[in-house]
């Protein structure tokens, strides 16, 4: 199917502009790091070349000792600090140019994801057209069901059925303690604490329905297929009658 290929061509270019972008935004922080950093370089510097004129003008007004070196420490001062402000001029002009380039991936992510989802939304489209949208939905699988004849004893059931239920008690009752538990550890950040040791590993994506059943609508689509789910089952057991005393 040509829409198929379509759609891996897109999906192929989605990938790499998103690690193009990862890329962009990587050089983005540390160009404006470096930036940062040689700003905050320049702006001591002409603090300590302003000091050293002054000092030197001082010393001119009032004739004290110390002319020369007042002089060259003046002029090595201003000079550093001419220098540390062009380098600071620079690096926010490279910054800057990588702030456009990041900003430049990010869109053209955006405009691919875009493309992206149009592509998948019309190939599943297409698929649905050619093997049914009966063919996309399952059927939960069905309960066994025992023959008339080989039902249990009634006593039996009843007693399974108390069985259940108490264990069922006990079940929910442990899972609430232990998602008490749960939840007080997951404040621990990862790392070890004596025999303990806490990770946290990503558990991956889910498909997002909500944007599903979007795509559905605005490719014309209808409503997206969907496939049935398995029978609530349950099981109450009610108390035994009381026993009625019988006179003599």
């Amino acid at each position: 199917m040509k829409i198929t290929t379509a759609t891996a061509k897109i999906t192929a270019a989605l990938v790499d502009a998103e690690a193009a972008f990862q890329t962009a935004r990587r050089e983005e922080t540390r160009t404006a790091g470096i930036a940062d950093r040689a700003a905050a370089r320049a702006k001591a510097a002409r603090t300590d070349a302003t000091t050293a004129r002054r000092d030197l003008a001082k010393i001119e007004r009032t004739g004290a000792k110390g002319l020369a070196a007042a002089t060259r420490r003046a002029a090595t001062r201003t000079a550093k600090a001419d220098a540390l402000t062009a380098t600071a001029a620079d690096a926010k002009a490279t910054a800057a140019a990588a702030r456009r380039a990041a900003r430049t991936a990010g869109r053209r992510v955006d405009s691919l994801s875009v493309r992206a989802a149009r592509s998948a939304a019309r190939m599943v489209g297409k698929i649905a057209e050619r093997l049914g949208r009966t063919t996309l939905t399952t059927t939960p699988a069905a309960d066994r069901i025992l023959a008339a004849e080989d039902l249990p004893a009634v006593a039996e059931v009843e007693a399974r059925a108390e069985e259940f239920a108490d264990l069922d008690a006990k079940a929910k009752e442990f899972k609430k303690s232990a998602d008490a538990v749960k939840k007080w550890l997951r404040q621990l950040p990862t790392g070890t604490f004596g025999r303990v040791t806490v990770t946290r590993t990503s558990s991956g994506t889910t498909l997002d329905g909500d944007q599903i059943a979007i795509d559905y609508i605005d490719a014309g689509l209808g409503v997206p297929p969907r496939k049935g789910k398995a029978d609530t089952f349950k099981v109450a057991v009610t108390a035994a009658a009381p026993a009625l005393a019988i006179a003599a």
